[in-house]
């Protein structure tokens, strides 16, 4: 195996994959075959023995629904199938599995080397269902998945926060094509320290395309008198160029579409102030979490924002930099969007792997990372004032909860309510696992066994109201069977940095440690995983 590094960005609509030059200061995307650095993360299943991902995929999603998988990083660990193919449910982990498999694939073909370690990235506020699927889905691929970062922390290694000589309070605003999250983390050379987080799993740049669709789709049926329905081909073509016209106004004032549908044709002018006016809802969605963040990491003692960095391609829209300036007076960094998460994901990778040349110094001052080598040409990024490459020490990332974490527990009138043993955004020790035991007292005498049912969800408050929704799972600890009613159990919930929880109990009167594993819903076991592995090698991906 090449012990060569690489970073993934498993992204809701576009995913790339970047690795580190051989100075070891500085990442290159690498391009898939169609010679392009972002792969659409949509997969079609042609046939049993055939699965096509990218552009093609992305071309016939309207026309090909029934056998056409998009967004599915929405689906992971919400759900056991993303689709259902020649009578078989296909998983979001298998289905995620073939898009790294894409972008792995490609990327040995060109660099004529192996594409195995692997860092995969996702959002900041996915839970352990969320990121136990997505490193599923890398060993489904085949991969040795290093570890699972996430994707803020991905994008402030990249832009070279790391190297300052000076402590800042960082805000990191990420809206990519279907997602979003906003992060606040202290950095300090060689350190970063997230601080809290928030985001919206369906929010992105996919809906300010639907906006843009709904608008055309308006305006064309006013202007040629359509009144009928799109068909499936005229659907898809809406979509796409209503994307490419979106594309066009982040640089022209306006554009137009041309349309089709029925025996009518048209043309539709779209300037970017209606464009603006009709996706302000969206982007103040994005401004209200963002608030949010700023207001939980001031609880924390942290009144002010020095940096605001901008990640994910949809922050390429104007709009974006335009609200933050106005509503929080700091001109943003953006740099490469497309690639920040990616290429930082890479050189943590390499930063595990202890490839960074360590002690040689950061990068040269205000060195911003070039495309040279790939073909891609200047960023536009000429003007900002931070370094991008190596660090001065190994990169320590100390990480907060992204969920809180409660047990189910029956109180003094047997009511059930849900406990919170861990709360979101509580700050990790260097250890990388943060460990919480209380003791519960057995509902009944002579209990064999005490079903502990698991809650993951956003609520801060010490005890709620029991939500079937948020239910993570349940473990099943084993007692003696002997034991008085009220008898002590410790129950401990560990956990760790990836997000992964673990549940451990012990019977404090006999002293007995017990054991529990978590079954958690929608979580896969390790032979569903290696079975998955199995029968997906025979499928080839395209």
């Amino acid at each position: 195996m090449s012990d060569k590094v690489f970073g993934i960005d498993l992204g809701t609509t576009y995913s790339c994959i970047a690795t580190v030059k051989e100075s070891g200061t500085e990442a290159d995307v690498i391009a898939n075959k169609e010679s392009k650095f972002t792969t659409p993360s949509v997969v079609n299943f042609a046939d049993p023995t055939m699965v096509i991902v990218g552009d093609v995929a992305k071309e016939n999603a309207v026309i090909d629904p029934q056998n056409t998988v998009s967004l599915v990083k929405t689906l992971m660990g919400r759900t056991d199938c993303a689709i259902t193919y020649n009578g078989e449910r296909k998983s979001p982990e298998e289905v995620s599995s073939y898009i790294l498999r894409k972008v792995t694939g490609d990327a040995s073909s060109l660099i004529n080397d192996d594409v195995k370690n692997v860092v995969i990235t996702c959002p900041a506020y996915f839970g352990t269902l969320e990121t136990e699927a997505t490193k599923n889905a890398g060993v489904i691929a085949g991969l040795n998945v290093l570890e699972i970062i996430n994707e803020p922390t991905a994008a402030a290694i990249f832009y070279g926060c790391t190297n300052s000589e000076k402590s800042q309070t960082v805000l990191v605003y990420d809206l990519g094509g279907g997602t979003f999250d906003v992060t606040v983390m202290r950095i300090e050379p060689g350190v970063i320290t997230m601080i809290c987080s928030d985001g919206n799993h369906d929010l992105g740049g996919k809906n300010w395309d639907n906006a843009l669709m709904n608008y055309i789709a308006q305006e064309f049926c006013a202007s040629s008198g359509f009144d009928g329905e799109f068909d499936e081909f005229a659907e898809q073509d809406l979509r796409i160029k209503a994307e490419r016209a979106k594309i066009s106004l982040t640089e022209a004032s306006q554009t137009r579409v041309p349309f089709q549908a029925g025996d009518k044709r048209g043309q539709v002018i779209v300037t970017r102030e209606v464009f603006d006016e009709i996706t302000e809802n969206l982007l103040n969605e994005s401004l209200e979490k963002t608030d949010n963040a700023i207001a939980a990491a001031k609880d924390k003692g942290f009144d002010v924002i020095d940096e605001i960095l901008l990640v994910g391609g949809s922050t390429k829209m104007p709009q974006v930099k335009d609200a933050i300036v106005k509503r929080y007076g700091k001109e943003p960094l953006i740099c490469e969007p497309d690639f920040a998460v990616a290429k930082g994901a890479a050189l943590y990778a390499a930063n595990l792997m202890g490839k960074l040349k360590i002690g040689d110094g950061a990068a040269e001052e205000n060195a911003i990372p070039s495309f040279d080598s790939l073909g891609a040409g200047s960023s536009g990024a000429d003007d900002l004032n931070i370094s991008i490459g190596g660090t001065k020490g190994s990169i320590r990332i100390n990480i907060i909860t992204t969920k809180s974490y409660a047990l189910e527990v029956l109180m003094e009138d047997k009511k059930p309510m849900c406990r919170n043993m861990i709360l979101k955004n509580e700050q990790l020790p260097e250890s990388g696992e943060i460990v919480i035991t209380k003791t519960f007292g057995t509902a009944e005498a002579n209990m064999e066994t005490a079903e502990l049912k698991v809650y993951e969800s956003d609520f801060l408050d010490e005890y709620y109201d029991i939500d079937e929704q948020c239910l993570l799972g349940t473990a099943t600890l084993q007692l003696p069977g002997n034991l008085p009613e009220h008898s002590p159990i410790e129950v401990t919930f560990a956990l760790n940095k990836e997000g992964i929880l673990n549940i451990t109990g012990k019977d404090v009167v006999g002293g007995n440690d017990i054991t529990a594993t978590l079954t958690a819903k929608g979580i896969m076991t390790q032979e569903q995983v290696e079975e998955i592995k199995s029968a997906s090698k025979q499928i080839v991906v395209l």
